[in-house]
């Protein structure tokens, strides 16, 4: 009798060892999953800030660890007077929302920004049969290049930055001729301006 409750209790010693190191192979798991999560989530943020992508709403720093930014008179070889005026506009009142950002005369700033506004096509003037009947409404090219003032080098050069306005996307179009800037070519302005100011921030 004894002897069969010795091993009884052997049984259970076993049995309760078992339990133990099922948990503890399970703990050991659940800590190495958590620290592979981790690992993860902390590259990821290194790949993002490596890389320069802009996040919406935050401040993101200038490339070459620079501090201040000119913003050189933006030239507009299109048809459309005003384009110009109207982004440079756009682009400065993003910059000034930035608090990472000083904005400063070409001589003093360590960065400087080149923009030519190249080309504007509309459905008078540019679009093709094509473009206007898939919906394109309107389309603005232009370049870009980020300069490094403090050793003469280009951070970057854009040769081709393109919006565009869809069919659904806007009321009609002034006509080319008219005097002021209709409110569909201010909202290509206003996203040339955003895609102008994500790519400064952009440095690979």
């Amino acid at each position: 009798m004894s002897k069969y409750r010795s091993d009884q209790s052997r049984f259970l010693q076993v049995g309760n060892l078992q339990i133990y190191l099922n948990r503890y192979s399970a703990f050991k798991e659940n800590k190495i999953i958590l620290l592979l999560n981790n690992i993860i989530a902390v590259s990821f943020c290194i790949l993002i800030s490596s890389c320069g992508y802009v996040i919406e709403g935050s401040n993101p720093v200038l490339p070459n660890d620079a501090k201040s930014l000119s913003v050189l008179p933006i030239q507009n070889r299109t048809f459309k007077a005003g384009l110009e005026t109207d982004l440079a506009e756009q682009l400065k009142g993003l910059l000034q929302s930035n608090s990472s950002v000083k904005l400063l005369p070409s001589g003093q700033a360590d960065l400087k920004l080149s923009v030519t506004l190249f080309n504007l096509e509309l459905p008078s003037s540019g679009l093709s049969k094509d473009q206007i009947s898939t919906g394109t409404k309107a389309v603005l090219k232009g370049n870009a290049i980020l300069e490094d003032s403090r050793t003469g080098n280009s951070v970057w050069e854009e040769k081709i930055i393109q919006v565009k306005l869809a069919e659904s996307e806007g009321n009609q179009i002034e006509n080319a001729s008219s005097l002021t800037l209709s409110g569909n070519i201010r909202e290509l302005i206003n996203r040339f301006a955003q895609k102008l100011y994500d790519r400064i921030f952009t440095n690979f």
